[in-house]
């Protein structure tokens, strides 16, 4: 048992050892501090800057050959000595490749920009689901302390002879019961506490939620109120097909593809090569003793596609585009169901927080309401009372729940129109 309790006694004393720090923060600055310190954003943001380089790269010029020829004794007698340099100047390439760097470094951004949205809709769901869990603990608190109440109302009840002995057993088992749910409540707090803390990719912080428990906090948590209306679906749908990133990456890459079918087809022009360069004589090998010294230049066309003629590689170049297209045409239908799918779980989520607000919310506020003026006209008792407010806590776990449902559809939604907000959408669609 020592053994035991010293071995916790470690593993949670590493624990706490790893966080130096426990800070509060909002969801706009949880969502900044993820953008700027996870380590798969920084590498799409490498990724992005090493393909401008690669825009330079494919745009170089040919380095020059710097050659001499040097004759030696009698054998040379009468050649001159020679000094030059060579250089070969490719014809219409250089414009072709850096046209696919480019394309490629336009859907290297696009990725990194889809890469943040699907980060930020991360963030916003661990968010919310921590939102959520601390909110089930604090009524589960409230239900467990009714429960307590309600057994120990019940005793006495049973003592005076006013209710059988059952009912005290029956009041034991829900006391229990809460008091499991409870204790399964705080471990999930904690469980989520962890999964919003990897999502942000901390070691030494530990964060936790600005907000205590649910509400509605819409402008606060970047959620537009579930009373407003705003477009239709097939305008979003439209917007998203025209402007989602991880498309406009696809539509790229069809693009690159094209543009390497051009660089393929480029290896059939030859290039030249000049050269230029300067004979001199020595007195050691000039057959009449005289210095007799020169310029000297030349071309020559290179690379002349007479026995290969770079068929595979045209070839392999239009199979490319036709991948490529077939890609984006496939993500295309994956896009359109999975914004479906997401419009459809917002306006269900919309329709029953609001369904909620209007009729469940107010109508559990009313009886709790009457039990409240019951009681103070003696009409029930306290048992009773206690009864309906833990009917009124059950109703708010489950309000909890279509809250967090609505704030998450629509922040999914979100997601898959790779928007921040809702205003960013362009008016003339609206």
């Amino acid at each position: 048992m020592k053994k035991i309790i010293f071995a916790f006694l470690i593993l949670t004393t590493t624990s706490c050892f790893g966080i130096t720090e426990t800070k509060k923060i909002s969801l706009e600055q949880a969502i900044l501090s993820a953008l700027s310190t996870n380590p798969q954003m920084k590498m799409a943001i490498l990724d992005v800057e090493k393909s401008k380089n690669d825009i330079k790269t494919a745009d170089k010029l040919q380095n020059p050959t710097v050659g001499t020829f040097q004759n030696m004794g009698r054998a040379g007698e009468g050649d001159p000595h020679q000094i030059g340099v060579e250089y070969i100047v490719e014809l219409l390439k250089r414009g072709k490749r850096k046209e696919v760097a480019k394309t490629k470094s336009q859907s290297m951004y696009d990725n990194q920009k889809f890469q943040e949205y699907n980060l930020v809709f991360e963030v916003k769901k661990a968010y919310f689901d921590l939102l959520l869990k601390k909110s089930n603990l604090k009524i589960l608190a409230e239900q467990k302390n009714i429960s307590k109440e309600i057994l120990d109302s019940t005793i006495k009840q049973e003592q005076k002879g006013k209710v059988p002995k059952t009912d005290v057993v029956q009041a034991k088992i829900a006391y229990n019961r809460t008091v499991m749910y409870y204790n399964i409540a705080n471990s999930e707090v904690i469980s989520s506490r962890n999964r919003f803390n990897s999502v942000m990719n901390t070691s030494n912080i530990e964060y936790d939620t600005q907000e205590e428990y649910l509400n509605g906090q819409f402008e606060e948590l970047l959620t537009l109120k579930p009373t407003e209306n705003f477009l239709n679906f097939e305008n979003i749908k439209n917007y998203t097909l025209s402007n989602r990133y991880d498309l406009l990456s696809a539509q790229e890459e069809v693009k690159s593809a094209q543009s390497k079918l051009k660089v393929a087809k480029s290896q059939l022009i030859p290039d030249i090569e000049l050269i230029g360069g300067y004979s001199y004589f020595t007195k050691g090998v000039s057959d009449n003793g005289r210095f007799q010294s020169g310029a000297f230049a030349g071309v020559n066309l290179v690379n002349i596609p007479l026995v290969y003629r770079y068929k595979p590689e045209i070839n392999n170049a239009k199979l490319d585009i036709q991948k490529a297209q077939l890609k984006y045409e496939d993500l295309q239908i994956d896009v359109t169901r999975s914004i479906s799918d997401a419009w459809e779980k917002y306006t269900v989520a919309k329709d029953n927080l609001n369904f909620y607000n209007t009729e469940l919310l107010a109508n559990s506020k009313e009886l709790l309401q009457a039990s409240i003026q019951s009681l103070d006209k003696k009409e029930i008792d306290m048992t009773d009372f206690l009864v309906s407010k833990k009917l009124y806590l059950e109703m708010m776990l489950s309000y909890h729940v279509a809250l967090s449902e609505y704030y998450t559809s629509y922040a999914e939604l979100l997601k898959e129109m790779n928007v921040h907000n809702i205003n960013e959408m362009n008016k003339e669609t609206i």
